[in-house]
């Protein structure tokens, strides 16, 4: 295994921190103009699914759906901004945009500064008594998010942080990932990679998450099972066509 250089992201604000990504760049969050890469992320805390179609090398567009249930013990419970809102489901639906700001192409390496914006809505939900959610409130919603990356065929090393906000409402995301191929590269098959994400959810829950990961990594589909600190299993499914 060959030695990766690693940078250092900072996100103005709440983002932070050392990131760095890598492995095949379909991994990334834009593939080859042309593309169209679409996926899920199922979670207990936030799930989303989202695509993005590359119109260019460097700009994606697309949609996203992001759900945060109502809080629960277990979760901790939505703390911070727009607490007022903890026993509603939350949802915020965006028009998105991914824009590759800077590339740097190294020897055995690829590291990357992309940046995430979306705008749309957020909307709160309630059921009471069995009957079906209904919103409770619609408002505008906007996206801001970074991240930073450095990969090869065999590291992983990432740095993301994305900021939702409404009028009265602030959930962040924050993560960092790292991670090792387990095999030489299979550009014919599977290759599998255990990780380790540290992911911080302000104003969502109060903990800090550690979350091992198993990644399948295809030329056409990554897929990626952990199990949270918090004691829930997580997972996620990403295809590019």
């Amino acid at each position: 295994m060959r030695k990766t250089s690693a940078l250092v992201a900072v996100v103005g604000g709440q983002l932070a921190g050392q990131l760095i990504v890598a492995g095949p760049s379909l991994a990334l969050p834009m593939s080859y103009p042309g593309s169209t890469t679409v996926g899920v992320e199922l979670d207990h805390v936030w799930s989303s699914a989202w695509f993005s179609h590359a119109v260019q090398r460097q700009l994606g567009v697309g949609l996203s759906a992001q759900v945060i249930p109502g809080s629960g013990a277990e979760a901790g419970g939505h703390a911070g901004h727009g607490s007022s809102q903890a026993n509603a489901t939350e949802s915020f639906l965006l028009v998105d945009s991914t824009h590759l700001l800077k590339r740097w192409n190294m020897a055995r390496a690829q590291s990357n500064l992309w940046l995430f914006a979306g705008v749309g809505t957020y909307q709160t939900w309630s059921s009471e008594g069995g009957n079906a959610p209904r919103i409770n409130a619609t408002r505008i919603a906007a996206r801001p998010g970074l991240q930073f990356d450095i990969e090869n065929t065999r590291l992983r090393l990432e740095a993301k942080a994305q900021l939702f906000l409404a009028e009265g409402v602030e959930r962040s995301m924050l993560s960092a990932t790292t991670g090792v191929g387990l095999t030489p590269p299979r550009y014919e098959g599977v290759q599998p990679w255990l990780e380790l994400q540290v992911r911080a959810m302000p104003g969502v829950i109060d903990q800090v998450e550690i979350i091992p990961k198993l990644r399948l990594l295809h030329p056409k589909i990554i897929l990626d099972v952990g199990y949270s600190s918090l004691g829930t299993i997580t997972g996620g499914i990403t295809t590019t066509f």
